[in-house]
């Protein structure tokens, strides 16, 4: 049994897509002289498809992404020229990248800048977009920290109706603000008015946050806010996020620990901020994601990943070790827990701090503990990737009400009509009933790997799986026609 394909096949999301399909692609992979030599994760079908590409950038860090409203690829970028929809250089999209950063690293590869680079819809038109990044200078040459940090935050404007609506870049390079910035977190988040978007970018070597707000006449209002705990010279390898509900603000790494904050995304305030650390536990990279009802909050930490009660009274008190890395002995290089993303499939997807072949995904984020499910290396990519995770935004709206619920909407493969198939309890250590079934349909527990364990017909009577090790399967029904649709089943 071929195992690429069927974990393609038959991880289910139990979300249903979105029409805001702005972050619905993602590229991964370092560039090579054979297809493939790329990936994209596509999210505009569902489940989400594993899609092998040709493309001659090197993504190894930074790496902007922007699709249109309903999913299509327009351009990317790895902090030093823009590529479009072909994959190929866009029009005036080259020599982005400017300093240390032009002459150290873009004729090697891309920006090292994990979080160095964002691309956002210009508020009130669907033809223009920006795309926000730094470059990297010197300004502690000649003082006891490490040399090289951001001190610029350029923008550029692209119009897709350009170039036979392959996009230009009509704007390139124009300077937003100087300073000494941090290194690694650029990020955003929609206004309360749903259509103007912050963007947050830490100040180097001290708890300050300059802050702006881009609108339909360009950005504005950009003030320093100083807040929570003081970020010294070991600020890299690290991620920060909001939340779905616009109302939290993380930023993780491996040294100043999980620091959490409440966000007003009317005035673009942070406000009550709490901060975990992780005392001896140092690792080398970091990344921090939130579930799609911005209750939980997992952080990767380089051979752990944790969850946190962003709602608890006491976060540090609502600490979850949910596993520890765990490399399977056919995978040669590890990928370790890094930089994390909540994706639209409402998953958590999770990276590595190296050259990998693989992502974890959690299946479940809203649910709490090992609920969750994550599954360590279960998403082969078509070619080997190198610390990339798309910078993102938020672009969906979710439901904060939505909690832990494992029942999948099945889509039979016969007639396209949705039925909803439960099997509970769910996890269980010994029996499952099941309600949505025919007695006769033919009933499969596969592991992640591929491997069929039991088959059995259905009887309408309980199901036991004593005879399954503990671990995560997918339940494979169908009947004498055709798939009837597949389940996620957790045994402990």
């Amino acid at each position: 049994m071929r195992v690429f394909p069927l974990i393609a096949f038959i991880l289910f999301s139990n979300l249903l897509m979105s029409q805001n399909g702005f972050g619905n692609q993602w590229i991964f992979g370092r560039p090579g002289v054979v297809f493939p030599s790329g990936t994209i994760l596509d999210f505009n079908e569902n489940p989400r498809e594993i899609v092998p590409i040709f493309k001659q950038m090197e993504l190894e860090g930074s790496c902007a992404i922007m699709c249109d409203s309903v999913g299509k690829l327009l351009f990317y970028s790895n902090g030093c020229y823009i590529a479009n929809a072909n994959h190929q250089m866009m029009m005036n999209g080259d020599s982005i990248g400017k300093g240390f950063l032009e002459s150290s690293y873009c004729n090697t590869g891309g920006s090292p800048l994990t979080q160095g680079i964002i691309a956002l819809p210009k508020p009130g038109n669907d033809r223009l977009y920006y795309i926000f990044y730094t470059d990297i200078e010197a300004p502690y040459e000649n003082q006891p920290f490490f040399p090289l940090a951001p001190v610029t935050i350029f923008y550029s404007l692209i119009d897709m109706d350009m170039d036979n609506g392959l996009g230009a870049v009509t704007i390139k390079n124009n300077i937003l603000l100087q300073d000494t910035f941090s290194r690694d977190v650029m990020q955003a988040v929609r206004h309360a008015n749903g259509k103007d978007w912050w963007i947050i970018v830490p100040k180097s070597h001290s708890n300050c946050y300059w802050t702006f707000l881009l609108q339909e006449n360009g950005v504005n209002n950009p003030y320093l806010q100083c807040i929570g705990q003081d970020w010294g010279d070991k600020d890299i390898n690290g991620q920060t996020v909001f939340a779905p509900n616009r109302k939290k603000y993380a930023r993780f790494n491996y040294y100043y620990g999980l620091n959490l904050f409440d966000f007003d995304n009317a005035s673009g305030l942070l406000s009550n901020p709490t901060h975990v650390g992780f005392g001896t536990d140092t690792f080398s990279s970091a990344g921090v994601a939130f579930s799609s009802n911005s209750r939980y909050l997992y952080a990767s930490a380089y051979e752990n990943l944790w969850q946190f009660d962003a709602r608890a009274n006491d976060l540090a008190a609502s600490q979850i070790l949910i596993a520890t890395l765990n490399t399977p002995p056919n995978v040669p290089v590890p990928t370790r827990f890094n930089q994390a993303r909540l994706a639209p499939d409402g998953k958590i997807y999770i990276a590595g701090n190296s050259g990998h072949t693989f992502l974890h995904v959690i299946n479940h984020p809203n649910c709490y503990g090992q609920a969750c499910d994550l599954q360590q290396y279960s998403i082969p990519l078509a070619a080997p990737n190198r610390y990339t995770m798309p910078n993102l935004p938020e672009f969906k709206q979710w439901n904060e009400a939505d909690s832990c619920n494992t029942v999948n909407t099945i889509i039979s493969q016969e007639n396209g009509k949705s039925s909803t198939i439960k099997f509970y309890p769910n996890p269980t250590s010994a029996y499952i009933s099941a309600e949505g079934l025919n007695t006769g349909d033919k009933i499969e527990f596969i592991n992640i790997y591929g491997k069929l364990y039991k088959s059995i017909t259905y009887t309408n009577d309980g199901i036991s799986v004593l005879d399954l090790p503990d671990g995560t399967y997918f339940v494979h029904v169908s009947d004498e026609k055709s798939v009837i649709g597949n389940y996620l089943l957790i045994k402990l």
